[in-house]
């Protein structure tokens, strides 16, 4: 009866580090894709103005960057620091694949298809 235990521990741990390096993969993966499209979508995401920026993630996602405040540490004031085109192109890019923000910048006409011939 010991032996069978621990043959079923031993299965029990291969699935678990196959589980693992699976996951391991999917992310290495991912971040091989992010990068590969990362100067693609700021440059596309440059063409949008402030506006389309904040309607893209508001129809899309519901939310946009998070809004940071500064406090003053005499009055303890917290002022909400101002947005800026940077802060939504930055959060875009981490929330959206290239093709993604291809599809939407098409469909709401802010550049044509032209601007994606070589």
């Amino acid at each position: 009866m010991h032996h069978s235990n621990s043959h079923e521990r031993s299965r029990d741990a291969e699935t678990r580090n196959s589980d693992v390096s699976k996951i391991k993969n999917e992310m290495e993966t991912a971040d091989k894709i992010f990068y590969k499209e990362l100067s693609s979508k700021y440059f596309l995401l440059d063409k949008f103005g402030i506006g389309q920026l904040k309607d893209m993630c508001n129809n899309l996602l519901g939310k946009g960057p998070d809004v940071e405040y500064y406090e003053d540490q005499i009055t303890k004031k917290k002022t909400e620091l101002p947005q800026y085109k940077e802060d939504f192109i930055h959060f875009i890019i981490d929330e959206f694949r290239f093709a993604e923000i291809k599809e939407y910048a098409l469909k709401k006409g802010i550049v044509t298809k032209h601007f994606f011939e070589k």
